[in-house]
């Protein structure tokens, strides 16, 4: 769209419009799309777009807020920290170097996110951010469609009437793979030679 926007002022006068009609029109048409979450969390979390598609610096922050939000939803829940094991008294005081033992790293779904953004754009940097990955694996993923089951049902002939209620699943898939096997055992007339 800002292509189209920065067009406008080599047109005519006749065709100055046209670029803001256009514009006016995409926006007007795909306004559902463009401002809908599971959207903008698709784009964003594939790596060939990311933030690069938004031109509108408000919106990039908006859209890395959304994702920061929902790597915080998604993330699991954060470790209780792990009981230390009490230590007897003369323990530690023979040993010298004992150390406090340091808190380990906690998740940051901002940290995760930013590192997210800087990083490159191939698919597979996604196994370095988990969080990322499953939000990315659940707005990319279509639905399946049903209908190639509903093809290998139809084409079982009367596997699913009354009459047949009670076929184990082993002699089913039989009754169906000689429906379909059926068609590959035909011989086929180009080979057949005639005598």
């Amino acid at each position: 769209m800002q292509k189209t926007l920065a067009v406008k002022d080599t047109l005519s006068q006749m065709t100055a419009g046209l670029p803001d009609a256009i514009v006016q029109a995409i926006q007007t048409r795909f306004a559902g799309v463009l401002d809908n979450k599971d959207a903008l969390l698709a784009a964003v979390s594939c790596p060939k777009f990311k933030l690069r598609w938004l031109r509108d610096e408000g919106r990039r922050k908006q859209v890395k807020e959304l994702l920061t939000a929902e790597c915080r939803t998604t993330a699991p829940a954060a470790q209780s920290p792990a009981s230390v094991p009490t230590t007897s008294a003369s323990q530690g005081e023979m040993d010298f170097f004992a150390f406090e033992t340091e808190p380990e790293e906690t998740y940051s779904a901002e940290k995760e996110v930013m590192d997210y953004l800087r990083s490159g754009h191939e698919l597979q940097i996604l196994n370095q951010y988990p969080n990322i990955k499953n939000i990315f694996l659940k707005y990319n993923t279509p639905t399946p469609s049903s209908a190639p089951v509903e093809r290998l049902f139809s084409l079982g002939g009367l596997g699913l009437t009354p009459r047949r209620n009670r076929l184990s699943d082993k002699r089913f898939e039989k009754l169906l793979l000689m429906r379909y096997n059926h068609w590959f055992t035909r011989p086929s007339p180009l080979f057949h030679s005639e005598h």
